[in-house]
C-alpha cells in the first residue's frame, strides 16, 4: 500500500513537469524553424518607397511610430503579462506569454501559460508558418485540449499576425500588406496571399496612434464547427521600444449579437527586434 501510495504520489508530480518539458522543448523547435527560415527584412527602403503612396491617415501612423534611425526588421520578440477567458459569464485569468514573430513574411509563434488555480494550468501554443496556422492547448501541459488547424485557423491566425504588426510597424509598408483609404481617421488594411480573406479596418486617433482594429475571424463554437465572427483588438498605453512607438496594452473581443466580449488583455513588458535563436 504505501509503495502504491509513493508511485501514485510520484506519477501526479512527475507527468506535469515531464509535460512541461515537452511542450517547452516543442515550442523551441517551432521558434527555431520560424526564426531561422526567412532572411527578409522590413525597413527605412520599403517606407520611402511606399510612404506617399499610402492613405494619409497611415502616413501619420507610420511616422508617428517609426523614430528616425530605426533599423530594419527581420525578427521580433515580445514579452507580455494580462489576462485571460473564454466565456463572457467567467472570471480573469492571469496569463504569461512570450511571442516571436517575422516581420516582413508572416509568421509567429506564441507560447502561454494561463493560471487556472494554484496547481492548475493552461499551457497553450499558436503558431503560424508558411501561412499556415496551428493551436494546441494542453492542460498542465501534458492532457490535450485541443490541437486544431486548418483553412479557418490559417485565416484566424494570418489575422492576428495582421492585428499583432503594430507591435513592429514597418511590417505596415511591407508588400504582403495593401491599404486602401476610408477617411481621414481609417483605412482598410488586406493580407495579401492565398486562402480565405484577411482584411480589417484600423481607425487611428490625431496623433497617429492606432486606436482599433476590426476585422471578421473564425471562431470555435464547439462540436468542431467554427463561425466567421466580428473581431476587435484595442491599442493603448504607447510606450517606446527599440525605434518604435508601440501599444503597450492591447485587449481582444469577440462581437456577439452587437456585444463586445474582451476575452484577452495583454500588458507587454519587453520587445527585441531582431532576435536570433
Amino acid at each position: 500500500m504505501l509503495l502504491w501510495i509513493v508511485c501514485s504520489l510520484a506519477a501526479v508530480v512527475l507527468t506535469p513537469l515531464v509535460g512541461r518539458y515537452r511542450f517547452r522543448k516543442r515550442v523551441a523547435r517551432d521558434v527555431t524553424t520560424l526564426l531561422s527560415t526567412t532572411m527578409s527584412s522590413v525597413g527605412p527602403q520599403q517606407l520611402a518607397d511606399r510612404l506617399a503612396s499610402l492613405p494619409e491617415p497611415v502616413q501619420r501612423y507610420l511616422r508617428f511610430a517609426i523614430e528616425d534611425g530605426a533599423p530594419a526588421i527581420r525578427t521580433v520578440g515580445v514579452e507580455h503579462g494580462g489576462a485571460f477567458r473564454t466565456k463572457p459569464e467567467q472570471g480573469w485569468f492571469p496569463i504569461r506569454a512570450v511571442e516571436y514573430f517575422t516581420a516582413a513574411v508572416p509568421g509567429f509563434v506564441w507560447s502561454a501559460t494561463i493560471k487556472l488555480a494554484p496547481l492548475a494550468w493552461i499551457d497553450a501554443r499558436d503558431r503560424l508558418h508558411d501561412r499556415r496556422g496551428n493551436m494546441l492547448v494542453k492542460l498542465e501541459s501534458f492532457f490535450s485540449i485541443a490541437d486544431a488547424s486548418g483553412p479557418e485557423l490559417d485565416q484566424g491566425a494570418s489575422l492576428r499576425w495582421l492585428a499583432e504588426a503594430v507591435w513592429f510597424p514597418y511590417a505596415f509598408a511591407g508588400s504582403m500588406v495593401r491599404w486602401e483609404a476610408l477617411s481621414d481617421s481609417s483605412a482598410r488594411v488586406t493580407l495579401l496571399g492565398e486562402g480565405l480573406p484577411v482584411t480589417g479596418t484600423v481607425s487611428f486617433d490625431t496623433e497617429g496612434r492606432v486606436v482599433e482594429i476590426v476585422g471578421e475571424r473564425y471562431r470555435d463554437v464547439g462540436g468542431g464547427k467554427t463561425v466567421l465572427t466580428p473581431w476587435l483588438g484595442r491599442c493603448g498605453d504607447y510606450r517606446k521600444f527599440g525605434g518604435f512607438c508601440v501599444p503597450a496594452h492591447v485587449e481582444v473581443a469577440w462581437v456577439l449579437d452587437g456585444v463586445d466580449f474582451p476575452y484577452a488583455r495583454f500588458d507587454v513588458t519587453a520587445i527585441a527586434y531582431n532576435v536570433t535563436v
